[in-house]
């Protein structure tokens, strides 16, 4: 049977290189018009380090209930990789940190987004973010920032739209950078969907192949007065 994985994982920061998970949840449903959820799994892991306070507050995982605990990377790495399709929101980042485990080294996958692979502004919401996409479809998610709520918050969000989602991960995509703008264009990039990359000090925009035309031109045209000074880095695999 053909079936999917939302994951979501918990940290002790967002950077993947020093920081760790804590907890994974694996959301295994089938894929058709109908979905249905299959199975779940969630567990915690000691990262035998200190956790942060603001961690902490924000997950409510203390040492108290992490310490001792293990996840079952076999079981993880068995069901990723069986799965048609594995989803999380905001996919960058869980993939970063699950990829750094070595035991789902040689693990491939193939990953679509519900953050960007949904085009939510087109379908009428005003942002992206997981718990306010929940509540302008009409329901809650009652434990923010823990893994298995996160996961079933995304299977319910995600079911009306999973044929976009499934056929947008397929595309290839581009992060086009706004090099060298000019302060005076910051307004119109952020109108036009651009966010801001503190460590690169460059506006961005994560677009698809098609738009690519369309959108080095808006940033010629409006932003370098003529000139074509925008990169584009292919970030789809």
């Amino acid at each position: 049977m053909s079936y999917g994985v939302i994951v979501d994982v918990e940290t002790t920061g967002l950077n993947c290189e020093e920081d760790k998970i804590i907890e994974i949840a694996l959301l295994k449903f089938s894929l058709g018009t109908e979905p249905n959820i299959i199975s779940l799994y969630s567990e915690l892991e000691d990262p035998c380090e200190p956790i942060s306070p603001e961690i902490q507050k924000l997950t409510h995982l203390t040492p108290e209930l992490l310490q001792g605990t293990k996840i079952d990377w076999a079981k993880v790495k068995k069901d990723l990789d069986g799965a048609s399709v594995v989803i999380a929101h905001n996919m960058e980042f869980d993939r970063s940190f699950l990829r750094k485990r070595s035991e789902l080294e040689g693990l491939e996958v193939h990953w679509a987004c519900s953050l960007n692979h949904i085009d939510w502004y087109k379908h009428g919401f005003k942002t992206r973010s997981l718990n306010y996409l929940a509540s302008d479809h009409g329901f809650i998610n009652p434990f923010a920032h823990r893994a298995l709520f996160d996961c079933a918050t995304t299977f319910r969000l995600i079911t009306p739209y999973l044929k976009e989602l499934l056929a947008k991960s397929h595309e290839v995509e581009y992060e086009l950078l706004a090099s060298n703008s000019p302060f005076k264009s910051k307004d119109s990039l952020k109108e036009r969907g651009y966010r801001w990359n503190p460590e690169k000090r460059v506006w961005f925009k994560r677009i698809f192949e098609k738009e690519l035309e369309e959108e080095t031109v808006f940033l010629k045209e409006h932003v370098y007065n003529g000139k074509d000074l925008s990169e584009k880095i292919r970030v789809s695999e």
